[in-house]
């Protein structure tokens, strides 16, 4: 049940961020909701995967100021909730968006 209000949350928080930015840049909510989309599946990415290379670099600048050697263990990689609901945002508008312009498209 948590795990369907986080994705439901963080498709919800997406589209009103994306209106927002609509409406205040004064463009089609359909026409911004693309590249949104792309760059809220990527910017979730960087900082929700747990093997990743932000995580690795703050390991590595805790282990330059502290001086002590970390044993660095292979972390398994899962997915999180908020990125695949960042997925799901970018599939939904890629389809309306489709729809909306669906005659320059065929």
């Amino acid at each position: 049940m948590k795990k369907t209000i986080l994705l439901s949350l963080t498709i919800v928080g997406l589209g009103l961020v994306n209106w927002i930015a609509a409406y205040l840049f004064s463009i089609s909510f359909v026409d911004i909701s693309i590249p949104f989309g792309v760059a809220a599946v990527f910017i979730t990415y960087i900082f929700t995967n747990k093997a990743g290379t932000l995580s690795r670099q703050l390991d590595t600048q805790i282990q330059g100021q502290t001086g002590i050697r970390m044993d660095i263990t292979k972390r398994v990689s899962s997915t999180s909730f908020v990125f695949l609901g960042s997925i799901v945002y970018f599939s939904i508008t890629l389809i309306i968006t489709f729809i909306t312009y669906k005659d320059y498209f065929i």
